[in-house]
């Protein structure tokens, strides 16, 4: 279970458990509730992406038999990582990234939410 001694915000990084994030580049803060499109598009695209790689590792007529199965995998192993709440920053990346939301800690847990809502207060009031 994550806990407020999991963060650490400074005037230089945001940490979170073994994870840095310099303050610096962080533009923003906020938690994010995750709906039932937002879970649908990830179960299906990394149902995708599993099956595509199995569909490159088993080209031809091996694959049409490992490609569906691996969709299946991949759906499943999706929906067992689904988590309503998400603690996300606006991290500028050095390269030609950009500007993107990030994910840095994820929930199902209503108690953790409200954790996760003072730490991007407590993140926004040190980027300002």
């Amino acid at each position: 279970m994550i806990v407020a001694d999991d963060f650490q915000i400074n005037d230089t990084n945001v940490v979170f458990k073994r994870d840095e994030y310099p303050i610096s580049k962080i533009r923003g803060a906020r938690v994010k509730t995750n709906s039932l499109k937002d879970h649908a598009l990830r179960i299906v695209i990394i149902g995708l992406v599993v099956s595509s790689v199995v569909w490159m590792i088993f080209p031809g007529s091996l694959g049409f038999l490992t490609a569906p199965l691996a969709l299946i995998l991949g759906m499943l192993l999706a929906l067992a990582t689904v988590r309503k709440y998400e603690l996300q920053i606006e991290f500028q990346h050095i390269d030609e990234t950009g500007l993107q939301w990030v994910s840095i800690a994820k929930t199902n847990k209503l108690s953790v939410k409200e954790l996760f809502e003072k730490q991007a207060s407590e993140i926004l009031r040190n980027i300002t």
